[in-house]
């Protein structure tokens, strides 16, 4: 599955199309927020979608071909634990299958 041709299901969207600046506000927010107990401390990231509110789905680029979804605050300093709110997921597949097509069945009637 490529990011790049995927079909994305409401309330999810790629951000493939939003300018550099776009993408620094989320990567420095998610560096700010994420503390040194929190799993994604460390972890290089690259924003690729938006979902439903704050929430934004990250592929870290540790190598494992993993992704996370990340419940932003918007506090722009580092959160105490659970926060920011973090779902990790083995591959985009499994994001897809375990979050979004979930989600988008919720919102459909």
């Amino acid at each position: 599955m490529e990011i790049k041709t995927m079909d994305w299901l409401n309330p999810w969207w790629s951000t493939e199309d939003q300018d550099a600046e776009f993408h620094a506000g989320f990567k420095c927010e998610l560096e700010a927020e994420v503390g040194p107990d929190h799993p994604l401390h460390g972890i290089e990231t690259r924003l690729v979608a938006r979902g439903n509110g704050d929430d934004a789905l990250f592929e870290l680029l540790d190598g494992t071909g993993r992704f996370a979804v990340v419940h932003l605050t918007w506090a722009r300093h580092p959160e105490p634990l659970p926060w920011p709110a973090t779902e990790i997921y083995n591959s985009l597949q499994a994001f897809v299958n375990q979050r979004m097509i979930p989600e988008h069945s919720e919102r459909e009637p």
